[in-house]
């Protein structure tokens, strides 16, 4: 076998590890709004700290194999392959995005560790009394449906420029 071949195999592998890795953060997504308890909702939004680090390495890998493949075949001179990266990149951004601006807030109204920025991690503030009526607050702010009806149209539109190749 080829190093292209692998490639391939490894984009796939990277892919499936993605959606196993980011699958219990679309869960918690849907179920941190009909929780009502600060403990179990600390110990959901935990569960997707736990999978930060599969997440990362798949998506790295799936940079890479796009990278090596989109090279080594010459589909960078292309424009199917230059908008799914653009895609895929703009993608990325946004979740982070979202994910900062609306779950960092909830973990850090109750009293866990948060991220600002892009990636910075911030310790609990020490003394922070939990106020459910701030914590309800910011969870109503989130929009499960709007992550999954996004990350669906994206991951569709991918499938269908990497298996197609339209232009």
């Amino acid at each position: 076998m080829n190093l292209y071949t692998w490639s391939v195999w490894l984009h796939v592998l990277f892919s499936f590890i993605f959606f196993f890795a980011h699958g219990a953060s679309m869960a918690i997504a849907f179920l941190l709004p009909k929780e009502k308890d600060p403990a179990r909702m600390t110990a959901l939004l935990d569960i997707s700290g736990i999978t930060i680090l599969p997440l990362g390495i798949s998506l790295l890998g799936i940079l890479l194999t796009s990278l090596y493949m989109g090279f080594a075949v010459g589909w960078v001179r292309t424009g199917w392959w230059g908008l799914s990266f653009v895609l895929f990149l703009v993608t990325i951004i946004w979740m982070t995005w979202y994910s900062r601006n609306y779950y960092s807030p909830i973990r850090k109204a109750l009293g866990g560790f948060y991220m600002s920025g892009f990636s910075t991690p911030n310790p609990p503030l020490e003394g922070k009394q939990v106020n459910m009526e701030e914590v309800q607050a910011l969870v109503q702010r989130t929009n499960p449906h709007l992550l999954a009806g996004v990350g669906f149209v994206v991951v569709a539109l991918l499938l269908w420029l990497m298996r197609f190749k339209p232009f």
